[in-house]
């Protein structure tokens, strides 16, 4: 009886984790986890110690604080893969603290069964993708959606001091986002905002102090925690030379990701009053900037600034705004055979929306007290959920209209705010469906809208799993010659090379997290990329007794150029020829049908 008592007691925590483990075992026996790109990959490297030899808690993309504990893993078991290890641990610990706190709501095994499958199936149908092709930026709004399901699915009635105590696990998954990924964490923070709002916009009276010091304290915490992260990182990354490259991080970010670098010819008077040639100016269109020392943060910053007022004069903010409403629009309402629509995650939100609205509408009871029946109980409840959803809405508007307009809507974003917004839904569809009054119209709505999302799982599920298949045969396609050339570099023979990569001949090459795991020092880097310039590549040059990548290549006999073979070599002789220092490119070697290894030295 006593077995049968502890059984019953943790039955939501055994349900869960028995749910997320049958997914991970489908997915480790199905596919291999891979880091999503070439970004992902770099980032392992620097924490690793690949990069630079060294475990780095410099990671450039994530914060300091995060970056710093993953690298001290790292030092203590380096051939352990900690990076990928860290990211799954996220996605599967997620969908277990989603999986427990939905639970809670049910009160039947069978229910719990249900809505457990239903739940892991809609997972697997919207996310698996995600899940084995991974990418931080996801991860972190993972995170931050899992805080504010928790958060809102809190008892509303506990007192102060009850509910921020339940609230300090969703208080360190914002922590957790932040520090993974900030920018990404501060796009989707106004939707935990309006959770916020409506949560403490449910109780009966709204202003009073104990309100006040239970929803503050939590709204306290999650800014100390940024602030905690914030402050850190800034110190990590306060010397001059920290400070000098993430200004040049912040200007490339800009230049790269939200505006069009303006062609040579059309605009040659701006490059010559910069001090830009025609031949320097092709190393920011095939992202080489590397090679060319002058090229500084203040540079980039001037070709940003005047790449946003040519964009600006070619496509005016009013015609902008119009464009990207009908795009939005578009991709929110069309379906699976509409090309550039967002099915199936616009479906589950959807069906989201209305499940929320229909479960507010039944005879209910709001904190303790029985609400009013007939019409006027149904007008009354359908008002007070009708504004939390329009609210909802419209932030998701602003913000989908603040990424459209910015022309930066990869899938990572694109996915992520419809994971905030799913996740935000259903948090309030469970709170709505636990007070309503009646059994059986509980039993009713509860089963009917499993079905439905059990359904729309379903159906999308097969054609998850194809597309994911499909996309790994893809990558391991793809990878084959990437893996021989990086074999190729760690030969006998070229174990004292360095080999110098043109930045678009690296792009499509993914990893995978779990196997071959090799974190020794690499002896090739690309010649441009989101870590020129910075004091860790520097160190790594430095490591190989390279000062600079113009000078090495051409001076060094041990540095060599390696590009794919279908890029083109004219750039690079022009560029020397236009810095008064001719050379002469050699081809010495091919690497699996793909790559070419060249060898340049001075005339």
């Amino acid at each position: 009886m006593e077995f049968k008592s502890i059984l019953k007691k943790n039955e939501n925590w055994i349900i869960a984790l028995l749910t997320v483990a049958l997914l991970g075992i489908f997915a480790g026996i199905n596919f291999d986890y891979y880091y999503d790109l070439n970004d992902d990959v770099l980032m392992k490297d620097i924490l690793a110690g690949a990069y630079t030899g060294t475990p780095e808690g410099h990671n450039i993309q994530m914060l300091w604080l995060v970056s710093a504990g993953i690298s001290l893993l790292y030092r203590i078991a380096g051939s352990l893969p900690w990076y990928g290890i860290f990211l799954c641990a996220c996605h599967f610990g997620c969908l277990f603290l989603i999986l427990q706190r939905s639970l809670s709501f049910v009160e039947t095994f069978c229910g719990k069964i249900f809505i457990a499958l239903t739940e892991v199936l809609l997972f697997g149908g919207l996310f698996l993708e995600h899940l084995i092709f991974v990418q931080y930026t996801v991860t972190c709004t993972l995170l931050g959606a899992t805080a504010a399901f928790m958060f809102y699915t809190t008892d509303i009635t506990l007192s102060a001091r009850a509910f921020i105590k339940k609230n300090i696990p969703a208080v360190f998954l914002v922590f957790a986002a932040y520090l993974i990924r900030s920018e990404m964490l501060l796009l989707v923070l106004p939707m935990i905002c309006v959770a916020g709002v409506a949560k403490w916009g449910s109780e009966k009276k709204i202003f009073t102090k104990e309100h006040g010091i239970k929803y503050l304290t939590v709204i306290g915490l999650i800014l100390a925690g940024i602030l905690i992260g914030q402050a850190t990182h800034m110190i990590a990354y306060g010397s001059e030379e920290w400070k000098t490259f993430t200004t040049f991080f912040n200007n490339r970010t800009e230049l790269y990701d939200f505006q069009e670098i303006p062609p040579y010819e059309e605009n040659q008077d701006f490059y010559e009053e910069i001090g830009l040639s025609g031949s320097e100016k092709i190393l920011f269109d095939n992202y080489n900037f590397g090679m060319d020392e002058e090229i500084d943060e203040k540079l980039v910053g001037q070709i940003a600034e005047y790449a946003g007022m040519h964009k600006s004069a070619q496509d005016p903010f009013m015609q902008r705004v119009s464009e990207s409403l009908k795009f939005y629009v578009y991709r929110f309402t069309h379906g699976p055979l509409d090309t550039g629509s967002d099915y199936p995650w616009n479906y589950a939100v959807i069906a989201g929306y209305f499940a929320v609205f229909l479960l507010a509408l039944p005879r209910r009871i709001k904190c303790g007290v029985p609400q009013e029946e007939g019409k006027k109980g149904y007008v009354k409840n359908g008002l007070e959920v009708l504004w939390k959803l329009i609210f909802l809405f419209a932030v998701r508007t602003l913000l989908w209209m603040y990424i459209l307009m910015r022309g930066r809507d990869p899938e990572r974003i694109t996915h992520s705010l419809y994971l905030m917004e799913l996740c935000i839904l259903a948090a309030m569809a469970f709170t709505h469906w636990k007070i309503l009054m009646f059994r059986k119209t509980k039993r009713l709505s509860g089963f009917l809208l499993a079905a439905v999302f059990g359904v729309l799982a379903v159906v999308i599920l097969p054609s998850s799993i194809k597309l994911t298949g499909m996309q790994q045969k893809v990558r391991e396609e793809i990878n084959a010659p990437y893996i021989e050339l990086y074999q190729y570099f760690a030969r006998e023979q070229n174990a004292d090379n360095f080999y110098l990569i043109d930045v678009y001949s690296t792009v499509e090459y993914s990893e995978k997290m779990f196997e071959n795991v090799d974190n020794s020092l690499d002896n090739y880097d690309i010649m441009g990329g989101w870590a020129c310039k910075s004091p860790i590549q520097r160190k790594k040059l430095e490591s190989f007794g390279i000062g600079n990548m113009e000078q090495a290549l051409k001076d060094q006999n041990n540095v060599y150029f390696v590009r794919k073979i279908s890029e083109d070599m004219e750039w690079l002789s022009d560029y020397y020829e236009g810095h008064d220092t001719p050379v002469k490119i050699t081809l010495v070697d091919k690497v699996a049908g793909a790559f070419e290894v060249y060898e340049v030295r001075s005339l």
